[in-house]
């Protein structure tokens, strides 16, 4: 008779945990999803060199385009690098001119902190001068870089061909061609052993006119031309290369390749934001609460059918 009534008041108690189980499970919020592939660069701060060694007209237009990509963006000196100012921004912008005017007024102190600043994590993107000050004075590129010596003046625009199977950005559905200015312009050729990313081939002789890889915990984007112009319209604010009539824009692609220069970047995991676990407070408790009250029953039921 007391098994019985041990048993029956168990099955009620049983009862009364599926409600407060299920009750608990409510009350307790889901984990959010993962946030979607963003479609731009918002929350993405870009840093633009702004020295005597650069080209005001490819600043200018640099400065214009990763706005239009939403980043926020500012112009930075010299002065300021050396002073250890890329520690706000994730990609460091060297737009075209004097690679060689560039070097002696960051000086070897300001070498060093662009190459620490790409060293963990930060994301280099050289135009024309630009490249190669990254690849030759930063040594970011293994290989070397070479003349195009295409037929023409050392302004013109020219045909490149845009890696639609890129295994780095993704160019799947970019054009496979587009006419982009060239000015004097080189291509790369890495070392046996040194893989980088294709972007944009010259049709005049097959070459790599547009490169991009990882570079220890961070990443490098280099191009010998100046896809930043846009010829045909001034959204770019410079009237620099107007006078070429070429209604396509690469932004668009060059927008791929800033994207993937974030998501390639490896971040120091002891020095970013730890990740938001407060979802799991509630749910911890109500685990708590259903192992108590588990052993409560096992109790009451032992000591009933005693």
């Amino acid at each position: 008779m007391r098994w019985r009534i041990g048993k029956l008041r168990f099955r009620r108690i049983q009862g009364i945990l599926f409600i407060l189980i299920l009750y608990m499970i409510t009350l307790s919020p889901t984990p959010t999803q993962a946030q979607a592939e963003y479609d731009d660069l918002t929350g993405v701060n870009v840093a633009v060199y702004k020295g005597v060694g650069v080209m005001s007209s490819s600043r200018i237009a640099l400065t214009k385009m990763f706005e239009w990509m939403n980043g926020t963006v500012a112009n930075v000196t010299p002065y300021q690098i050396r002073n250890d100012v890329l520690d706000d921004y994730d990609i460091l912008v060297v737009p075209g001119g004097s690679e060689s005017t560039c070097s002696s007024e960051l000086d070897s102190e300001g070498r060093l902190k662009i190459k620490d600043f790409v060293a963990g994590s930060g994301s280099f993107f050289g135009i024309c001068g630009g490249a190669t000050f990254g690849a030759n004075y930063l040594r970011f590129f293994n290989g070397f870089m070479s003349q195009v010596s295409e037929p023409g003046e050392i302004l013109h625009m020219t045909t490149m061909h845009i890696n639609q199977s890129s295994t780095g950005p993704d160019l799947s559905d970019c054009p496979e061609n587009v006419t982009t200015m060239y000015y004097g312009s080189q291509y790369f050729v890495p070392r046996t052993g040194f893989s980088v990313h294709t972007i944009a081939t010259y049709d005049y002789n097959g070459e790599a006119g547009m490169v991009a890889f990882e570079h220890q915990n961070g990443t490098v984007f280099l191009s010998s031309p100046h896809p930043e112009y846009e010829e045909s319209n001034d959204r770019d604010d410079t009237t620099f290369g107007s006078n070429f009539d070429d209604s396509d824009s690469e932004w668009d692609i060059l927008l791929r390749v800033s994207k993937w220069l974030i998501d390639a970047s490896i971040v120091d995991s002891t020095t970013s934001e730890p990740a938001d676990i407060s979802y799991l407070v509630p749910v911890g408790l109500a685990s708590i609460g259903v192992v108590a009250v588990v052993i409560v029953v096992v109790v009451i039921y032992r000591g009933k059918s005693i």
